[in-house]
């Protein structure tokens, strides 16, 4: 690295540049900004100004060759965000996709897709609903809205959700006589109340011949 200097009219501004090569061609990318010289007197002190401001680039190319380096990154405080752009993802899904895909729901969604014809990714529907009623239980719509902070968005829209389910939830009499998609999830818990292991049934299914 180096201090190099960009000369204006009225002004001399100090950068910490680095020369790079890509495909035998030679170029200086621009390390870090140090300001004018009054910068350089503010930061370094106004007595061998610039020969201490060289003793830092040295010390940043040292550190650099044993893996040390610092990285700054500077924001600005009135730099405003453009509308609508997102900065903050949420990643907590990733670790369940492997027990998604080791499931082979992918495939099996597949098959249904090509069975009814859809227009939309069924699996990105269901995957979607698994990872965010597991992370964040909402209603379906919630459910949706919830899904865009993924690191790998939605590819659907809501009533691609509200089609995938119709065919996904099995339409039946539950136990309440009521025609209704429904399911019912059994679950075991240890004295502290844990859960161990769970099973879910058709929910017109009697709990007597589950309790097993």
């Amino acid at each position: 690295m180096t201090l190099a200097t960009s000369r204006s009219k009225n002004s001399v501004s100090y950068y910490v540049t680095k020369t790079l090569y890509n495909q035998g061609v030679r170029t200086s990318k621009v390390i870090e900004k140090l300001g004018t010289h009054s910068d350089l007197e503010r930061r370094f002190g106004t007595e061998d100004t610039i020969q201490k401001a060289k003793d830092y680039v040295k010390e940043l190319t040292r550190q650099e060759k044993a893996g040390q380096r610092v990285i700054i990154v500077k924001y600005s405080p009135t730099k405003q965000i453009a509308k609508d752009e997102m900065r903050l993802f949420s990643g907590g899904y990733l670790f369940l996709q492997r027990i998604y895909r080791n499931l082979g729901l992918e495939k099996i969604c597949r098959k249904i897709e090509e069975k009814y014809k859809f227009d939309f990714d069924l699996h990105c529907v269901l995957s979607s609903l698994v990872y965010s009623r597991i992370i964040f239980p909402a209603s379906k719509l919630a459910t949706h809205e919830h899904s865009k902070q993924f690191m790998q968005p939605p590819c659907f829209e809501i009533q691609h959700m509200y089609r995938g389910l119709e065919v996904m939830k099995q339409y039946g009499k539950g136990k309440e006589n009521r025609p209704n998609p429904i399911v019912q999830m059994g679950l075991f818990m240890n004295g502290d109340g844990i859960p161990l292991a769970f099973s879910i049934n058709e929910g017109n299914t009697n709990e007597q011949v589950t309790l097993t």
